[in-house]
This record gives C-alpha cells, structure tokens and sequence, in this order.
C-alpha cells in the first residue's frame, strides 16, 4: 500500500512509529511530499526569532545527505512566505552554501546547480553539482528525521532524573 507521508507524517502516531513510516518510504513515495507539507514542518519545528514569519530548520550532522559527491543539504527555511534549500558545496580551493528555492531544487528528474568563484586573475570559474531523484529523495528523508526529531526531542531522548 502506498503510504501518503503528506497526511500520515501529521497523524497522532508516537514519535517512534513516525520514524519506522519515514523510514519504509520508497523514492517515489519521499517525492511525493508537497511544499506545503515541508513548510508546514518549517514553522513547526525550524529555530527563528520569536513572532517571526520566517523560520529554518537546521538538519544535523549525522543526518544532512547529498549527492555523493561535492555537495549536501544543510537546512530548509521559509523566508517571505518563499521556501528554500540551503546547500553547501565543496569547490576546489574553498567552499561555499547556495540557496535555492525549494520549487526549483525539487522540480524535473535532475537538478543541476552552478556556483561561481574566481581565479587569482579575476577569471570566472564554474561548478557544476548535480542531484538525480535518488538524491533527492534521500535529502527529503533527512529533512523528515530533523523534523520529527526535532518537534519530539523530549519523547525520543527522555530525560533519566
């Protein structure tokens, strides 16, 4: 059966069996998340300022996943009511993060994204990171697990007094 995470990622499950669905999800099953879903996880368990509109989550180390290769997702966030995708890039001599908005990222069969840097001459040089569906998805699975570890910090990690 065909598990719709859109509905039963909001559903009273304990926190634990929300972790077993996210886990069982297929590639097609992670893509079919809507933006709607992933902003709403935003607001209900991204960090910003108290009374603010706009929010970040913030996926952890263990969790962040990419492409493989020269690239990884670091956070999702929503700014004037826009959602986007913080990447961070490994380029030859240095590094850098690249937003993007979350419709673009997730749009088609493969993202390709570019960053732009400088040789010690003032040439422009071009990298290239590329993110096929199975990327994608495995970004989409580790910005679920922030969320519910996250929103559910206490339940998961209780405190032994």
């Amino acid at each position: 059966m065909k598990t719709n995470i859109n509905l039963e990622l909001f559903k009273r499950y304990a926190p634990k069996r929300k972790l077993e669905i996210i886990e069982s999800l297929t590639k097609e099953e992670l893509l079919a998340i809507t933006p709607k879903t992933v902003a709403r996880m935003v607001k209900e368990a991204g960090e910003g300022k108290k009374g603010s509109p706009n929010k970040y989550l913030r996926i952890r180390l263990g969790l962040r996943k990419g492409n493989n290769w020269n690239s990884t997702l670091e956070g999702v966030g929503v700014h004037s009511k826009k959602l986007y995708v913080s990447l961070y890039i490994q380029m030859d001599s240095t590094d850098t993060e690249n937003t993007e908005y979350y419709s673009t990222f997730f749009s088609g069969e493969r993202y390709r994204g570019t960053c732009q840097e400088s040789d010690r001459y003032g040439n422009p040089n071009y990298h290239y990171f590329f993110y096929d569906d199975e990327d994608r998805a495995n970004c989409i699975k580790s910005i679920l697990l922030e969320y519910v570890y996250t929103k559910y910090a206490d339940k998961l990690n209780p405190k032994n007094d």
